[in-house]
């Protein structure tokens, strides 16, 4: 009988990461970068993971933020 490999639950889902950051930005006055460093924080999971979880709308939102604060040059493409 052939051993089944344990699964490995993610800490923190696409869905719960946008609901968090959405959360903490409305609610706490956070930025969105702010935001997703304080969930990185609190979970213990590394910045450049948290990376692969930021898409759809949140990526337009954090981008259209670093852009206003002239973090990212309007005319650069995309953020990842």
């Amino acid at each position: 009988m052939a051993k089944k490999e344990p699964t490995i639950k993610p800490s923190i889902t696409r869905e719960d990461l946008r609901i968090r950051v959405d959360q903490l930005v409305h609610k706490d006055k956070m930025t969105y970068a702010e935001a997703i460093c304080d969930i990185c924080e609190k979970q213990q999971i590394d910045p450049a993971d948290m990376a692969r979880l930021v898409n759809g709308p949140l990526k337009i939102k954090l981008e259209a933020e670093a852009k206003s604060r002239n973090i990212i040059k309007s005319n650069t493409a995309t953020l990842f």
